[in-house]
């Protein structure tokens, strides 16, 4: 299993300015004068869960794997009911012109649900009616009435036709039907059905293991902030940090030259100052979390290691989905020098959080 990287806090420092400007990482100061550390290490925390993997467990990612992998299969039966799931094809048109949207290839509908079966999005009222009592391999036209309010403000109100080609009806492979041909037919990986319950066994067990050292990791992490404090933050960091999230915020949502406080007002029903008092609260208490690592870490004397470092940013430009760690900059930061300042900042602060969670004795506790 790739190592998981679990994140120090939740990043809400979202910043974007211009080049050259100066950026909340150019703020100058020396950590232990504004931090108090207290005792982080052996640190005494309990769980409320054992995260051992249970029979449910392992069914549940049984049935997680089969509904990406073969959803559905194909049956041999001829005439479309009233609860079939179908794959189709259909072309929609008005006045015998096709428009735009209103075809597909391959799609699988659930007839009962009026929904994508796949994706579960509803059809808007009335598209799979004429599906009943079709044959399969034959053409059916459904008349359908658009909604007044639909979207699309020339089909809006509007009757058209939707024409399907019924391929086949098909049933969902649950573990209750699903066999040893079809593991074998769709997963790569898998040949059997009792194969494919071992390789869920296994998913199942990485995952509860993931998630126990993602709780031991935050409860570490609350108990070093009732230990350590930081008495005040550095004169100017905090609205530095709030104005390059306000700067992000307006060039990732407000692009028609709204006003910032027009747009909050709008979207979120919220003053500008109840918004900016939010985000600021987010700010100070990551801001808390960073500042204690940072002090640990000078502490325990923590640096930059270029291997580890690697390996952190390796696993941060898999999770963000980019394709490489320069990427990665631009999101941490208001330009490329700051972002990889902060990135290296996080990975000393991980790795002063990494210390404690090792030096931490854990305890679980599960209430009757």
């Amino acid at each position: 299993m790739k190592k998981r990287v679990v994140a120090l806090l939740a990043l809400t420092t979202m910043m974007l300015s211009a080049c050259g400007t100066k950026t909340s990482m150019d703020i100058d100061y020396d950590v232990e004068d504004y931090v108090t550390l207290g005792d982080y290490k052996g640190l005494e925390v309990t769980l409320t869960e054992d995260y051992e993997t249970t029979e449910d467990d392992i069914l549940a990612a049984e049935e997680e794997l089969i509904a990406n992998t073969v959803p559905y299969i194909q049956t041999e039966d001829t005439v479309v009911s009233e609860d079939s799931i179908v794959n189709v094809d259909y072309v929609g048109t008005k006045d015998g012109e096709a428009f735009d949207g209103g075809s597909a290839s391959s799609v699988n509908i659930d007839v009962a649900g009026n929904a994508d079966a796949d994706q579960g999005t509803s059809y808007i009222e009335g598209f799979t009616d004429g599906l009943v009592g079709a044959e399969v391999g034959t053409t059916v036209d459904s008349e359908v009435t658009f909604p007044e309010d639909y979207s699309a403000t020339d089909l809006a109100g509007q009757t058209v036709t939707f024409t399907f080609t019924v391929n086949y009806v098909e049933t969902a492979v649950t573990l209750d039907n699903i066999t040893d041909d079809i593991v074998a037919a769709n997963f790569s990986d898998y040949k059997t059905v009792d194969e494919l319950y071992e390789g869920a066994k296994e998913t199942a067990e990485e995952s509860n293991e993931a998630s126990k050292k993602s709780a031991i990791r935050s409860a570490v992490i609350d108990a070093v902030q009732e230990e350590c404090k930081v008495n005040e933050f550095p004169e100017g960091l905090v609205e530095k940090r709030l104005e390059e999230y306000e700067d992000k915020f307006i060039a990732t949502y407000i692009t028609d030259g709204t006003s910032l406080e027009d747009y909050i007002s709008t979207v979120y029903s919220m003053t500008l100052e109840d918004f900016e008092s939010n985000i600021t609260d987010s700010i100070e208490s990551n801001l808390t979390v960073e500042m204690i690592f940072e002090a640990i870490a000078k502490e325990e004397g923590i640096e930059l290691d270029e291997e580890g470092y690697d390996e952190y940013t390796q696993g941060l430009v898999e999770q963000a989905g980019v394709e490489q760690v320069a990427d990665l900059f631009s999101i941490y930061g208001p330009n490329d020098a700051a972002g990889e300042e902060y990135l290296k900042k996080m990975y000393v602060c991980n790795k002063a959080c990494d210390l404690c969670v090792d030096e931490a004795s854990v305890t679980i506790s599960i209430e009757d």
